[in-house]
């Protein structure tokens, strides 16, 4: 399921590309496309294909190194009741677009409505007096960006089958300490045990 992986995908994917000459770098994306149809970044969200072809180019035998990449951008642990994991964000870039998105009027009333519960757009849009243009545009970027996932989807009365939509996490909490901002994000444990990069933490 994307959410945690689509949201971390970016950051991981210039990690590894960080990591690997042109040509090792070339390879990759050439073999990726060529067996899966995808990207590097495309992959985080399915793991174990990015895990095939790291061993087959790199002789890797087991995720150690792509955990090494995550705990760069981001650690995890559960919470002392278990229902949730926290994720505290480390990676710059990540915190920026997370303050950017809530700094958007927008972007935040659309998170706001869909945190916790699934919503369709259309519905969303209406019930914050949101213009259809902007809306959609804001919404589809809120799913390629991770912040959104599709819960599920519902016929509507003309039989049209419509998306609905929640946030991948809980709860989030931002804290300023001197130079630096603090980004802890709650995951419920379903959702984030959904995630493939459960299988590396």
């Amino acid at each position: 399921m994307p959410g945690i992986d689509r949201f971390l995908s970016e950051s991981i994917e210039t990690a590894i590309k960080k990591d690997l000459d042109q040509e090792t770098e070339y390879l990759m994306k050439k073999t990726m496309f060529q067996k899966y149809g995808i990207s590097i970044r495309q992959s985080v969200e399915d793991v174990e294909k990015l895990h095939q072809i790291r061993k087959e180019l790199l002789d890797e035998v087991d995720y150690s190194q792509l955990k090494k990449y995550l705990n760069k951008i981001c650690t995890f642990k559960k919470s002392d009741d278990g229902k949730f994991y926290i994720v505290t964000v480390s990676d710059n870039s990540l915190k920026r677009k997370f303050m950017e998105t809530l700094g958007d009027d927008e972007s935040r009333k659309i998170l706001t409505s869909m945190t916790d519960k699934s919503c369709s757009t259309s519905d969303v849009l209406r019930l914050q007096k949101i213009s259809t243009t902007s809306g959609y545009r804001k919404v589809n970027a809120l799913i390629r960006d991770g912040f959104l996932i599709q819960t599920k989807r519902k016929m509507i009365e003309n039989r049209r089958p419509v998306d609905q939509y929640t946030t991948f996490y809980h709860k989030i909490f931002f804290e300023i300490k001197r130079n630096d901002v603090l980004l802890d994000i709650l995951i419920k444990k379903k959702m984030f045990e959904s995630s493939s990069l459960f299988d590396i933490v």
